[in-house]
């Protein structure tokens, strides 16, 4: 019985090893560096960044199949479902009444490389409660939803919702993204992801519950410049973990950044999917007109789908 009982302790690392990694190659260069903090750039110690593999189709293999770039903004978003796009509210907070689109699942810069097209943008909600400033309480409102004119066909959306903490705190961290300035000094437009080992939380969360548990903020060690804010922050659950089979993805947060002051103490915001955050959501996606006590609600102009290769708008 004894060489049976190996197979399944080895077959159970394995499967908690995938759990744990992009399964993309890590980056060269592991040594001691120090943080690299600005209000643009937060990198704590060695950047462990990677793009995504060419040999990879980003449409249908995740993280990429549900992370897209936004045009005229230049921050990230999260598909959650066919139409609705999760993202941060700094990006969004001023938009005004111009056009916003969003390209999924993006390549590079060029309108050739958005393999599903560019989606305009109907509307965007925006938490009441939020305030562009840098503070912890107010920096946990930082997400929003932007409603797509069309749904995006073909598309497979992220798993997404509230993970407890106390799950959370085990594991490993990623966020994928599109940074404006590439870290191999490459073609822009280009999505990036977390090493394989990904990052971690910090221990100590004194702001993950905020509100009466309206609310939360996390602190992590990830990597990230401008352009990747709004980025889904995930981590890797095993079956008991969430609802469902298999191991999957789940974004329980979005990348929001932090304060330089922040950055120099290892820190990497992450405005956190709470219940009631996750409640809100759904209240938007169900919006049907009028006032809501939650959301400020952005009217965009009709903007059309435009195809791959077309221009936008």
């Amino acid at each position: 019985m004894k060489p049976m009982k190996n197979r399944l302790v080895l077959t159970a690392m394995a499967i908690a090893c995938a759990a744990c990694s992009e399964l993309l190659p890590s980056p060269s260069g592991d040594g001691d560096c120090p943080n690299n903090c600005s209000e643009k750039v937060m990198i704590i110690g060695c950047d462990n960044r990677v793009t995504k593999p060419e040999t990879v189709d980003g449409t249908t293999t995740e993280p990429w199949s549900f992370v897209g770039k936004f045009h005229s903004i230049g921050c990230t978003g999260t598909l959650i479902a066919d139409r609705y796009v999760l993202t941060a509210a700094h990006c969004v907070v001023d938009v005004g009444r111009a056009p916003l689109g969003f390209a999924l699942a993006q390549t590079a810069e060029h309108v050739s490389q958005r393999p599903f097209g560019t989606h305009g943008a109907r509307r965007v909600f925006i938490p009441k409660p939020y305030g562009n400033t840098d503070d912890e309480a107010t920096k946990a409102y930082d997400y929003a939803i932007v409603e797509l004119w069309e749904p995006i066909e073909g598309a497979t959306p992220a798993h997404w919702g509230h993970v407890d903490w106390s799950i959370l705190r085990t594991k490993p961290v990623f966020t994928t993204g599109y940074p404006g300035t590439q870290p191999d000094s490459g073609v822009i437009g280009r999505p990036w992801t977390s090493g394989d080992s990904g990052g971690k939380y910090h221990t100590q969360q004194p702001f993950q519950s905020l509100d009466d548990d309206e609310a939360g903020l996390l602190y992590t060690d990830l990597d990230g410049v401008g352009g990747q804010s709004g980025s889904p922050v995930y981590s890797f659950l095993i079956p008991a973990q969430h609802e469902g089979v298999g191991i999957v993805r789940k974004v329980s947060g979005v990348l929001v950044g932090s304060p330089v002051d922040a950055c120099l103490r290892d820190q990497m915001w992450v405005a956190y999917l709470k219940p009631k955050t996750e409640k809100r959501i759904h209240e938007a996606m169900n919006y049907s007109g009028g006032a809501h006590p939650f959301w400020d609600i952005i009217n965009l102009p009709e903007s059309a789908t435009s195809g791959q290769g077309e221009p936008w708008p």
